[in-house]
């Protein structure tokens, strides 16, 4: 797997940024409190989801906004593939339907769906 790109729109710290990755190895520094440990909850969502225990939409989605997002871009073996979830505020945080496109074509899931999904393409 090779990670492209990462999207977040209200998460955490981040209003909107996209990272563009670059081939190779990347390292996160900064200071205490600067976003690394963001991006990889970040990326840990996109593909997995909000799991009970171990990461909440609360934890997620940015102070007092009402909805927020990640996508996640990457190629696995010359496809390419794009994960988008989604946060909603309502009664608490709470995921909405998601995206993925693969080589182009978008498909809407729902969460479960979508975690089904990464997780055929990863090969688990």
């Amino acid at each position: 797997m090779i990670l492209k790109a990462l999207t977040m729109h209200n998460i955490r710290s981040y209003v909107d940024v996209k990272i563009d990755f670059p081939l190779g190895s990347t390292l996160l520094s900064g200071d205490i409190g600067s976003g690394k440990s963001t991006v990889l909850m970040a990326i840990d969502f996109a593909l997995f989801g909000l799991r009970r225990g171990e990461i909440s939409g609360s934890d997620l989605l940015r102070y007092g906004k009402k909805v927020g997002y990640v996508r996640l871009e990457f190629e696995i073996d010359g496809r390419k593939f794009s994960l988008q979830r989604n946060l909603d505020r309502r009664k608490g945080v709470n995921q909405a339907p998601g995206f993925l496109v693969v080589d182009g074509i978008e498909f809407e899931y729902m969460p479960t769906e979508l975690t089904a999904k990464a997780l055929e393409i990863l090969g688990y």
